[in-house]
């Protein structure tokens, strides 16, 4: 990574102007130039890891954007911490919010996590035919173009849905207190899937 850092420096690295983009990252990366210039490879090396994060914090704020309204009868929370690293995907992201009914105990936890790899894996054990065929309560639906796997448990009034988002992210919702996995599917039909497709390159 550090090396792949000093050699993006080493060949030209294009920086936006002030006058294009005139922000911290801009700052940052004109920074990152200064140091490599004056042969303080360290110190360019710390200023493009703060660019890096402040990249990813952009993204996330871009994919928190894609979270759905709530549907009618429903709530969402405010306030709520909208980013958190994960802690099993080291270049990964979770993003979540709380939607809750109006009318009654129910609620959905909604949760988008980028990063691929474990999350591929995860989303595709739920998608798995086999796996499908051992829990009788799991039914496949679709969500816009996309196909996602709904778990209702009757007796605990609990659903779960697995959306895999081109094998680069994945969408979870977690309900409690729901008379059925339908809340579920309604609400994942209203996230903007497109939109994170095209923020995690999927």
């Amino acid at each position: 990574m550090r090396a792949a850092l000093v050699i993006l420096l080493a060949g030209g690295l294009v920086l936006p102007t002030a006058a294009t983009r005139a922000d911290e990252i801009t700052d940052q990366l004109d920074q990152a130039r200064a140091y490599y210039d004056q042969g303080d490879v360290t110190g360019a090396i710390g200023e493009l890891e703060f660019v890096l994060q402040a990249l990813k914090s952009k993204i996330g704020e871009q994919l928190l954007a894609t979270f759905p309204e709530p549907p009618a009868g429903w709530t969402v929370e405010a306030g709520e911490q909208p980013q958190a690293a994960m802690p099993f995907a080291a270049a990964g992201t979770m993003l979540s919010r709380t939607y809750r009914s109006a009318a009654g105990d129910g609620s959905i936890e909604a949760q988008l996590m980028s990063g691929g790899g474990f999350l591929q894996g995860l989303a595709g054990m739920f998608m798995n035919p086999q796996v499908m065929a051992a829990q009788p309560n799991a039914r496949r639906v679709r969500v816009g173009r996309e196909n996602a796997v709904v778990t209702y448990d009757a007796g605990a009034r609990s659903a779960q849905l697995v959306l895999d988002v081109g094998g680069k992210a994945t969408i979870m919702l977690q309900g409690q207190g729901v008379a059925s996995g339908d809340p579920l599917v309604e609400l994942a039909n209203r996230w903007d899937i497109k939109q994170v497709k095209e923020l995690v390159g999927g």
